[in-house]
């Protein structure tokens, strides 16, 4: 029985070739597809960011607004103590 050699001549480096090939190809094509998906995501997450964050804010104003003082009127002079009127609401003393 006697061994016999068959020769490969290029099967090995032509599949290397072809595989490189298809696959420069395919990330030609696939690549900014890929990269344009990921910017809308990103986009689209940041945009729901800063809409949560608008509506929290006008929140918090809106709260701010119904826990406000009321805003004092200049039309109306602020009535004055008279001289017999003790001043101890103005004027705390220590006790």
């Amino acid at each position: 029985m006697t061994l016999q050699l068959i020769a490969a001549a290029g099967t090995g480096s032509g599949n290397l070739l072809v595989g490189l090939l298809l696959g420069l190809v395919i990330g030609l094509l696939v690549g900014p597809a890929f990269r344009s998906w990921l910017i809308f995501r990103e986009w689209s997450d940041a945009s729901r960011e800063a809409k949560l964050a608008d509506r929290l804010v006008s929140r918090l104003e809106a709260d701010a607004e119904e826990d406000a003082p009321p805003v004092p009127n200049d039309d109306v002079a602020p009535r004055m103590p008279s001289r017999t009127e003790p001043r101890t609401a103005a004027w705390p003393t220590p006790r």
